[in-house]
């Protein structure tokens, strides 16, 4: 079992999201779980019925876990490329823990891609994530395996923050960094 812990830092707010799972190669997947790709299965069932008494996590709504079967879905094909053939891949989420201040629940997919890529050791799935001023709302760019791009949006809208890109400084990420100037002779 494994937490991630998925921050984004915005202008006036973040999302904040601690993930914890844990994965298994079974002959067979329980009856609560969902199939996500062809090997791959997400058991949600611990935190869709996640006692409210529980203070160690949250329970789900059924709306908010399909933001973690859409986050696992563009991992899947990198998971089952690391995986042994011929078993299915069993995926529980165990606990979600998140202020309700700090929260959108698109960050669940994105905290799923980033416990998936540490848990199976697969390449980065890039997704982009930006700030919408207008809206006060994060959005996200869903790409399947591919390096994050740098993307400049027009208006009030920042840089977008990338996960898993060991190659830009935070800086970058956040869009705090200065481009790099052209030399001129």
């Amino acid at each position: 079992m494994r937490t991630t812990i998925y921050r984004v830092l915005g202008p006036t707010w973040g999302i904040a999201i601690d993930l914890t799972a844990g994965s298994a190669s079974v002959a067979a997947p329980p009856p609560s779980a969902q199939q996500i790709s062809n090997r791959v299965w997400l058991d949600a069932t611990p935190v869709l019925d996640h006692s409210p008494s529980d203070r160690s996590g949250l329970r789900l709504t059924p709306d908010e876990v399909g933001w973690l079967r859409h986050g696992l879905s563009l991992a899947a094909e990198a998971i089952e490329a690391a995986r042994p053939p011929g078993r299915p891949t069993l995926v529980t989420v165990h606990r979600v823990l998140f202020p309700e201040a700090d929260f959108q629940p698109e960050g669940l997919a994105a905290a799923i891609i980033e416990w998936s890529q540490k848990e199976f050791s697969i390449p980065p799935v890039a997704f982009g994530t930006s700030f919408d001023r207008a809206a006060n709302r994060f959005v996200f760019t869903w790409r399947l395996h591919q390096r994050p791009q740098v993307q400049r949006y027009a208006g009030s809208a920042r840089p977008g923050i990338y996960a898993a890109d060991p190659c830009r400084t935070n800086e970058e990420r956040v869009g705090l960094a200065a481009p790099p100037r052209k030399r001129t002779k």
